[in-house]
């Protein structure tokens, strides 16, 4: 496996150096992209050989989890008859649906079951897809209803990717966000700053960013004739940080400031919102300038930027990796630049939060910076802009190659021929038909759809959570840090 963006893990992992994780947390991969992220997961590995996340891969296409490396077949889930989702979340989300099909619970209880045996002693499950697609994005919405009735035990973080250029993956992301972001909303008017909550967070990354970076990458002196693919290596990149920002905290100590395991699980379960991560990479000779200008880079450039309200995080937190000998991270000058850079996008004193610098023996500092309670990033309206830019101009294609014909010959002609072969007969088969045109499949109406028995939900127990009705307000009454 690549891991071009990161020779820190490549370090940990050689050196044996990765024995245990800030925060217990599963994988479920959603969709291809979803799948891609999940695999990458499930081949990170302690020094003593075991797993470290134990993962699952699900798709509604069996073909599309054909080249997973990492994660064996007994654990992707394929529902029998489902052959993808073809771009329409829709299909996901009524095939759970009780109310619309008297199947849902039989496939639910698969879910179930087969979460039960991946995450019996994980604290949080990260749900990882592709915001735009089927599968992903109706995995995503299935997730939130899920939550609503109280189904997983443990806090989820949702990890999206954006799409681009395509109107109906573009479409489908919007939707997506505007319903997470109801879901916040209403979630936050339920629970304390101080509760862990079920959606405990969202991690967004942003398709357009991403090939755009390893395009100009590409264009580099030292890899413009390397084979280089944006897609494999951004989640290369994406998924190997959040690793690093798991085990970092649980495997390197501190002699100055210390950032603990309990500091990261704060961040990825207290703040209910979107939560982003920065990294950048400090090549000695240390100085300030440098410090300022790459912690700054990372933060606005990295690739977990997706132009984020910084101004409304509630929580922020990070570390320095920094080297045993290097006295210049416990400078207080250096202190101060840290605080300074992260004021600049949100004041310091307006959130919780800490900042620690745990050691190494390599020559080079590591910097990861956190935000996290923000609510939805600017990329939101941005993509909103650029689907209304998309349809504007196909309008004005479809306006423009429009071709104005005098057909009124044609027409006269047409009128004066009264020959036809097919003249109906006195003795009609098949009479006068059924009226009413072609009733088109495409059309998703009420009646179209098969619906459940009555009462099929009632006292129908969540096997990998817990019994509860369909309202939302029983959201409020979960207390999952309790059952830990």
């Amino acid at each position: 496996m690549s891991l071009m963006n990161s020779k820190e893990l490549e370090v940990m992992t050689n050196s044996g150096l990765i024995r245990d994780v800030s925060l217990r947390f599963g994988v479920i991969g959603a969709g291809q992209k979803g799948n891609k992220d999940a695999d990458i997961f499930a081949g990170y590995r302690f020094a003593d050989g075991t797993q470290c996340y134990p993962t699952l891969a699900i798709n509604f296409a069996q073909a599309d989890m054909i080249h997973l490396k990492n994660i064996p077949e007994k654990d992707r889930i394929h529902f029998d008859g489902m052959k993808g989702a073809a771009r329409t979340p829709s299909l996901v989300v009524e095939l759970f649906d009780p109310t619309l099909n008297p199947k849902a619970n039989e496939l639910r209880s698969q879910l179930a079951l087969a979460m039960e045996k991946k995450f019996a002693n994980v604290d949080h499950l990260i749900i990882s897809l592709g915001a735009g697609g089927g599968v992903g994005t109706g995995w995503g919405s299935l997730t939130l209803n899920l939550i609503k009735e109280g189904f997983f035990p443990v806090p989820i973080t949702l990890l999206i990717s954006l799409p681009f250029d395509d109107p109906d993956e573009i479409a489908n992301a919007l939707l997506l966000l505007k319903e997470i972001q109801d879901f916040l909303k209403t979630q936050e008017e339920l629970f304390e700053s101080s509760d862990t909550k079920p959606l405990a967070s969202v991690i967004l990354t942003d398709n357009k960013k991403i090939y755009h970076d390893f395009e100009l990458k590409k264009g580099s002196r030292t890899l413009q004739h390397t084979s280089l693919s944006w897609k494999d290596e951004g989640n290369n990149a994406v998924i190997s940080t959040i690793h690093e920002a798991n085990l970092i905290p649980a495997n390197f100590g501190s002699d100055n400031v210390t950032y603990d395991p309990s500091d990261f699980i704060k961040l990825m379960q207290l703040s209910g919102k979107l939560l982003t991560i920065a990294k950048a990479r400090l090549e000695p000779d240390f100085t300030i300038e440098k410090l300022e200008a790459k912690m700054k880079a990372s933060i606005e450039k990295g690739y977990f930027s997706c132009g984020h309200q910084y101004q409304t995080a509630t929580m922020y937190g990070g570390f320095i990796l920094r080297p045993s000998n290097a006295d210049f991270f416990k400078d207080v000058i250096t202190e101060r630049t840290i605080k300074k850079v992260i004021s600049d996008f949100n004041p310091i004193t307006q959130m919780r939060g800490k900042f620690g610098d745990p050691i190494w023996n390599e020559n080079y500092a590591v910097i990861y910076t956190f935000f996290a309670g923000m609510g939805m990033p600017s990329r939101f309206a941005e993509l909103a802009k650029e689907l209304q830019t998309i349809k504007e101009k196909q309008e004005q294609i479809q306006q423009e190659s429009e071709v104005e014909v005098d057909v009124s010959a044609a027409i006269k002609n047409v009128k004066q021929s009264t020959f036809n072969p097919y003249q109906p007969k006195s003795n009609k088969f098949g009479g006068s038909g059924f009226g009413g045109g072609f009733q088109s499949v495409f059309s998703r109406s009420q009646s179209a759809v098969t619906k459940n028995q009555e009462g099929s939900n009632e006292g129908q127990p969540n096997r990998f959570g817990q019994r509860s009705g369909n309202r939302f307000d029983a959201l409020r009454k979960i207390r999952l840090h309790e059952n830990q």
